[in-house]
């Protein structure tokens, strides 16, 4: 990732190199991404500090970008040669922020008493797992039909609406292993927390996306897209670390304020469309709360649903499910691209 990142600006003239390199930064960082929000969920599993702080340092990265921009010139008026150095300083400071980036991982999980205690927890479950799975095929049929039976009346008794009190004194409380936990369980359990992030982060992705064709009211200015872009950011980043002052109360909660803040789309694509004028500052105001309840959902989401989980929540189960919540935001963002060319398309 050290090495493409340096290397972009080889491929300036190249589409296919370039879009080979991006694919390159683009799945190495998808993994480390995902590392660490597993990470985030395995280490201090009860307190919502962890995924606040964590989401919180990936939002305000775009600000390193933002100081590394102006530092270096890049993207400004030089000419060609000046253009050509600039573009190679800013991927160099880039690349040398990659890699302290990437040693400060490799130390984190190395040296770090917390996360190598949860990570060895999660590997020895994963190891029963694995143990488990292993043995059943040497099970006869009739053995492999009565354990299915049995795990699937203990799904079906979790699930039920009955107490504990409804329970014999000798009947000892149902329990799940790991391996009845499958992806399918986890998104009955926690479907309305993937709702709500697919709302949220579509809808984020299709308003950011169309800064580019928003229009001053003050016909001299074309700076209100750069404005509501960095407005957006820094709104986003506010908003997660605001769930430690004002935590969610429940996933109806946070679904309330997904379908609120909803209101702005329709008004912001009248806007671009000329067909409602906000005015700079009504857009300022609108992108910025609407910027402030993304992160604050999209933060308040990873920190209720595993609440969810209640009689499966183990080491290996939680990080199971970071996962469903990482590839939920991945199909919002895919949505929200969706979206926009649509919209673009009908223009």
């Amino acid at each position: 990732m050290f090495i493409t990142t340096l290397l972009i600006p080889l491929a300036r003239h190249s589409l296919p190199l370039l879009t080979a390199m991006t694919f390159i930064v683009g799945t190495a960082s998808a993994i480390l991404y995902g590392t660490l929000n597993q990470l985030a969920s395995l280490v201090f599993p009860d307190s919502g500090a962890f995924p606040a702080a964590y989401t919180s340092g990936l939002q305000a990265s775009a600000g390193l970008v933002l100081i590394t921009t102006l530092g270096t010139g890049f993207g400004g008026s030089q000419q060609h040669g000046g253009a050509v150095n600039a573009e190679w300083a800013f991927y160099g400071v880039i690349s040398v922020l990659v890699a302290i980036s990437w040693f400060a991982f490799i130390r984190l999980i190395s040296t770090s008493h917390c996360v190598k205690q949860s990570m060895d927890q999660r590997d020895s479950s994963l190891s029963q797992q694995d143990l488990a799975a292993l043995s059943t095929p040497f099970l006869d049929e009739k053995s492999n039909n009565e354990a299915k039976e049995y795990a699937e009346e203990r799904l079906l008794l979790l699930s039920s609406s009955f107490s504990a009190i409804d329970l014999l004194p000798s009947q000892p409380l149902p329990t799940i292993s790991d391996t009845d936990v499958t992806f399918v369980f986890l998104w009955k359990r926690t479907w309305p927390c993937c709702a709500s992030l697919i709302i949220t982060v579509a809808s984020s992705m299709a308003v950011a996306s169309s800064f580019n064709q928003t229009n001053s009211t003050n016909p001299k200015s074309d700076s209100l897209p750069r404005i509501l872009f960095y407005i957006r950011l820094f709104a986003d980043l506010l908003g997660r670390p605001a769930t430690l002052v004002l935590p969610p109360s429940s996933v109806s909660c946070v679904g309330l304020i997904t379908a609120i803040r909803l209101i702005f789309v329709p008004l912001f694509f009248l806007d671009v469309n000329n067909k409602l004028v906000l005015g700079d500052w009504g857009m300022i105001f609108g992108v910025a709360a609407f910027g402030f309840t993304s992160g604050y959902i999209a933060t308040g989401i990873r920190q209720l649903a595993p609440n969810a989980l209640t009689d499966t929540r183990t080491e290996v189960t939680v990080p199971k499910q970071s996962t469903l919540i990482n590839v939920t935001f991945s199909m919002a963002v895919l949505l929200g691209l969706v979206v926009t060319f649509v919209l673009l398309l009908k223009k």
